[in-house]
């Protein structure tokens, strides 16, 4: 058994192992059950390879129809894909190229800041990726006992991030190392932080725009919180939530610790 948190694949990116994090009651998060991602669309096969050594055996992609057909995954026999679609769109940072962006981010330094804040109150609030999440849940109390199951988005940063933390929230994992986890993605997404921004200035973009940018492509507490107050505001709390918007019952959530802790 590898207990190793970060995955090294050499093409893709954000890539980890959910287990390991320790529960407020003294348990922990079985290692190669659980796994997060960004894009799986330039894997070589020998990242394919270190996927199945590692124990994957099904990839759910949370991203729009549209990502999902100009960037298939590239998976190796053994994985099965299944497809849920958080937003129809990427509305959680701008993929296009730095030109078609301009418009938008270059006004306003802020811009980039606050197109998160309002993507994560719609991750929270709206019905699709509500759905999304609900479906996600519900796959992992039908087959997760005997599968193991890697969930990705673009950059794996907030589509799977609030995946991630609803996930370890039910498992009861400690609020200091679910944050820990969620900020993670700062460390091993900088390289691709520093070539966009790069990028935008080899474009000699404005400083606004830059800024936008660099706030397009991390997380931060204030994103989480943003999503974790919409649920508190709407819903009462995460518990509330859980059961009413997620449609998970207090034995489903035994069951998700049964089978993912130890």
């Amino acid at each position: 058994m590898i207990q190793e948190r970060v995955i090294p694949v050499a093409k893709g990116l954000n890539f980890r192992d959910l287990g390991g994090y320790q529960t407020t009651d003294g348990r922990t998060v079985k290692w190669q059950k659980l796994f997060r991602a960004g894009h799986l669309s330039a894997l070589t096969s020998a990242d394919q390879q270190l996927l199945l050594d590692r124990g994957v055996t099904v990839d759910i992609d949370l991203r729009s129809t549209a990502e999902l057909a100009q960037f298939p995954d590239r998976l190796p026999n053994g994985i099965w894909f299944k497809h849920l679609p958080v937003f129809d769109d990427d509305e959680t940072e701008s993929t296009g190229t730095a030109a078609e962006l301009q418009r938008q981010y270059a006004s306003d330094a802020q811009s980039g800041h606050q197109q998160m804040l309002n993507v994560y109150r719609r991750l929270a609030s709206q019905q699709q990726p509500q759905q999304a999440y609900r479906e996600f849940f519900h796959y992992l109390l039908a087959y997760g006992d005997s599968e193991g199951i890697l969930f990705h988005c673009s950059a794996g940063k907030d589509r799977t991030g609030m995946a991630a933390v609803l996930l370890l929230a039910i498992l009861g994992v400690r609020p200091d190392q679910i944050l820990a986890d969620y900020l993670l993605t700062n460390t091993l997404s900088k390289p691709r932080v520093v070539a966009r921004v790069q990028e935008a200035q080899a474009a000699e973009m404005n400083e606004n725009f830059i800024q936008s940018i660099h706030d397009l492509s991390i997380v931060t507490e204030a994103y989480l919180y943003q999503a974790l107050a919409q649920i508190a505001t709407e819903y009462g709390g995460l518990q509330p939530y859980l059961h009413r918007v997620l449609d998970l019952s207090s034995a489903d959530v035994s069951r998700l610790r049964e089978i993912y802790l130890t």
